[in-house]
Order: C-alpha cells, then structure tokens, then sequence
C-alpha cells in the first residue's frame, strides 16, 4: 500500500507543507498546505478525504482544494466525500463553510446535487474507502488525545496496514489504541517540541522525543516503520537530534519531507 508525504510539517516552511499524506489514487488524509503539491491529475482523481482534526494546518487547502475542483466536479456529476468525526464537521459547517469565510459547498451547486458530502464516522467502526477498480481500502478512526475532538486512522488494504495519528500528546488513550490496532506495517506519529518544552508539550497535547520514547515503550508491538511529523520548523535540527538520543537503535524511523 503506497503512502505519500505532501506535508509533514509543524508550521510554515519553504521546505514543505503542513500537514497532508496522500494514499494514490483516490484519498487524502488531512489537507494541510502540503495538499497544494497534488498534480492536476491526482486531484481529479481524489474522491476521499479524511481528517483528523479541525486545527488550521490540517485543513488549510480542504477549502481551496473543493474550489478549484468545483468546476470537475460538476461536469463528473460526483461529490468528493469528506469524512470526520461528527463535532469535526460540525466546526467546518459553522467556521468555515458558512457563506462568510468560504461558500458552503455541500450545497453547491445545489442542495440536491452538491461537490461535496460531509460523512460522520464514528471510532473503531470501519468503513470502506475506493482504492482502485478492483480493490477496497479499510479505514478506522481511533481515539487519541489532543485538547481538541481528534482522531487518527488506520488503513488497511487486507495485507498490510498503517496508522496516522493526527496531532497527539502522550497519554494512555493514544497508547491504548495502537496496541488495540496491532502489528503496523508504518506508523505517522507527531513529534511537534523539543525535549526542552515539555510544558508546553503537555498543556498542548503535543509530543517531544522523550515522550515519543515513552509512548513507543507502551506499545505492545513495534510498527515495521515509523514516520515522525509535525517538527516545529526552528527547532528541527535540535528534535532530529534528540530523536537520535532517545529512539530505539533497532527502530527503523525517519523524518518525511
């Protein structure tokens, strides 16, 4: 099962973009700004995007990307699905697709027949995702903590499996979860602080290296690979680095660009 990096970010860099992973060729999970490097074709071809959470930089390009598929959309006489949790959608309905700050497109261009469909899901109970002709993907939503209504997602393809957990801090919910979800084929995970913020990492349900090294001590099963996202952009270099010094030797890890 492929998985693209669009944007693994914590903030605004030129490097990359904020949050966004791309499973080809039908789906989006999140849609930070790392969503602008989609071609023109991987775009048309979208028809799923699932979102972890509501903060800004996993939704920036989500009303952009509908905008600038408007007019595809209309002449496939399709809808691009948008999946969340309920009280997720619910502030896209009432801060962003309001009429105000962006045009409410789920009833565009009528109520009948909009470009997009906002779908509730609901933690640990499956549904199926477009891969391609011939096969279906799996996705779970799975609680993790964040101060805010966040989940993240497990995505299976019937042979292998990989976890992208959104924003999270440390916390016995996050670590509960992946041990309910078993063997990763690849785990995304945050690592947003460096060791040196630990309180703000804790009062913004966030994780730095050593409590990376903590959360991955809890699980019962290593994932075969891990992804670490999210990484403050000044203090890069210094959470690269303390990564180093608290990570498994043995633990096949690296930083996505």
């Amino acid at each position: 099962m492929l998985i693209h990096s669009l944007g693994a970010s914590g903030g605004l860099e030129p490097q990359q973009g904020t949050s966004a992973f791309y499973l080809p060729p039908h789906t989006l999970i999140d849609a930070g700004t790392g969503a602008s490097r989609l071609s023109d074709a991987a775009l048309s071809s979208l028809s799923s995007i699932l979102i972890t959470h509501a903060h800004l930089d996993h939704i920036a390009s989500l009303p952009l990307l509908i905008d600038t598929q408007f007019e595809t959309l209309v002449e496939q006489e399709r809808a691009l699905s948008v999946y969340a949790l309920p009280e997720v959608l619910e502030v896209l309905k009432t801060h962003i697709f309001n009429g105000h700050i962006w045009p409410d497109f789920t009833r565009l261009p009528s109520a009948e027949t909009p470009v997009v469909r906002f779908v509730p899901i609901h933690l640990w109970q499956p549904f199926a995702l477009p891969a391609d002709s011939e096969r279906t993907l799996q996705a779970t939503a799975f609680p993790v903590t964040h101060g805010v209504p966040t989940c993240g997602y497990c995505i299976s393809d019937g042979t292998s499996q990989i976890a992208i957990s959104g924003d999270t801090g440390l916390s016995e919910t996050t670590i509960a979860s992946l041990n309910r979800l078993g063997a990763l084929d690849r785990l995304v995970i945050e690592c947003a602080f460096s060791n040196h913020l630990d309180g703000l990492a804790e009062i913004a349900h966030h994780l730095t290296p050593q409590r990376l090294a903590t959360l991955l001590a809890g699980l019962d099963t290593l994932p075969n690979a891990l992804w670490i996202t999210h990484l403050k952009p000044k203090q890069r270099e210094r959470i690269a680095t303390e990564l180093r010094q608290h990570l498994p030797p043995t633990l096949n890890w690296a930083l996505p660009s």
